[in-house]
């Protein structure tokens, strides 16, 4: 499905290899993307939120830590939550979300 990516959101467009090694240097055993294969599909720009897409349809909201040293020894962080689909997410995460800031504003 294609959805209308709503700031702070924005898709991305070619490799994100980086990020995706970086999801998996910070998850250690525990942690619910452990040894999960996945693929980069969005940022938010505003924070060092990431959207990954998941091998079985789901889509995993990321907030990666940076760390460097190995894998988090909390397995709750990186923080995640998981969907079960891209218009899902979009309902649960990214559209109230964009409302919120907008009515910030």
């Amino acid at each position: 499905m294609s959805i209308v990516w709503l700031e702070p959101w924005y898709p991305v467009e070619g490799d994100g290899r980086a990020l995706e090694e970086q999801l998996a240097r910070e998850c250690g055993p525990g942690h619910r993307l452990f040894d999960v294969k996945v693929k980069l599909i969005a940022r938010r720009g505003d924070t060092d939120d990431a959207l990954f897409a998941l091998a079985d349809g789901r889509v995993a909201e990321v907030h990666l830590t940076w760390r460097q040293s190995g894998p988090e020894p909390d397995p709750a962080w990186p923080a995640t939550g998981i969907h079960a689909a891209l218009e899902d997410w979009a309902r649960d995460s990214m559209i109230p979300l964009a409302d919120e800031l907008r009515d910030l504003n």
